[in-house]
Parts: structure tokens; C-alpha cells; sequence
């Protein structure tokens, strides 16, 4: 009769059920930062000089106690045909750099004048390292969680 633990004392398997955990959530990670990686804004060719309204900081305490803030910025201002958008969140790349009050540049779509991103959003390429990451993190967990497939298999057949 086989012992359902190895000679350490654990529990069969659970070492490739850990590294096969860890290699999922690499995967997962993986899979939406080559998402992000995929944004393009070089369509918003509009441009406005607008003004920083709000900066709303929310911070959270984790389970493991650990702070973390989450910051959403508002900007105001006048489109190129003279249509003014209150109030709009800016999106793009690092939105939350920007203070109320401060003046910037932002860059909208035309048919969307209320969607603003920042201009370094509308970079060709801008988000191209997110994309680069994301397929080394899925990568490296879709190999973490084969190799744990194979020790789990390993360990029930020997």
C-alpha cells in the first residue's frame, strides 16, 4: 500500500500544488498586462489644455495589512470645436502623477470628446512594455504550472 505522504512527512503533491498555484497567478498576470499592453490611443488626435478640477485618493488596507491608494484625477476643458467637458477622469498613463489645480495637455478622441487621456498615452508604442512583460510573466507561470503537472503526475505514479 502507497503512503499518501513522501519521506519528508508532507503531504504528496503539495509542492506541485504550490508551485502550480504560483505559475497560475504568474499566467493570470501574464494575461492582462499583455491586455493592457494592447491599448492604443493614437486615434485621440484631439488636443486641449485643461486643468486638474479633482484628485480623489482612496486609500484601502489589504488582508495582510498592507496600504494601498488608488487615485482617480478629473480634468476640465474646452475641446477644439469649443465644446466644454466638466469634470471628465483622465485615463492613459500615469493620471494620478498630475495635482488639482495643475495645467496639462490632454488628448481626447474626436468622437469621444469626454474620454481623456494623457498625450504620452498617445504614443505609438506607448504601452508596448506592458505587452512585453505580460508574455514573460505567462510564459514563465504557464512553465511553472507544467512543471508542477509533471512533479504531481511524478509523485502519483512512483
Amino acid at each position: 500500500m502507497k503512503s499518501s505522504f513522501d519521506s519528508s512527512g508532507s503531504p504528496r503533491g503539495i509542492g506541485s500544488l504550490v508551485l502550480g498555484g504560483a505559475g497560475a497567478v504568474l499566467l493570470l498576470l501574464g494575461v492582462v498586462f499583455v491586455l493592457v499592453g494592447g491599448a492604443d490611443y493614437t486615434d485621440y488626435t484631439g488636443r486641449a489644455d485643461a486643468v486638474v478640477v479633482e484628485r480623489d485618493v482612496d486609500h484601502r488596507r489589504s488582508p495582510n495589512g498592507s496600504r494601498r491608494s488608488e487615485v482617480d484625477v478629473y480634468v476640465s476643458y474646452r475641446t477644439e470645436d469649443g465644446t466644454q467637458v466638466e469634470h471628465a477622469e483622465l485615463g492613459g498613463l500615469n493620471p494620478s502623477e498630475h495635482e488639482e489645480g495643475e495645467r496639462l495637455q490632454i488628448a481626447y478622441h474626436p468622437d469621444r470628446p469626454g474620454d481623456p487621456v494623457t498625450v504620452r498615452s498617445t504614443e505609438e508604442g506607448a504601452f508596448h512594455v506592458f505587452r512585453v512583460l505580460g508574455a514573460v510573466l505567462a510564459a514563465v507561470g504557464a512553465g511553472l504550472v507544467v512543471w508542477a503537472a509533471v512533479l504531481f503526475l511524478r509523485s502519483r505514479f512512483s
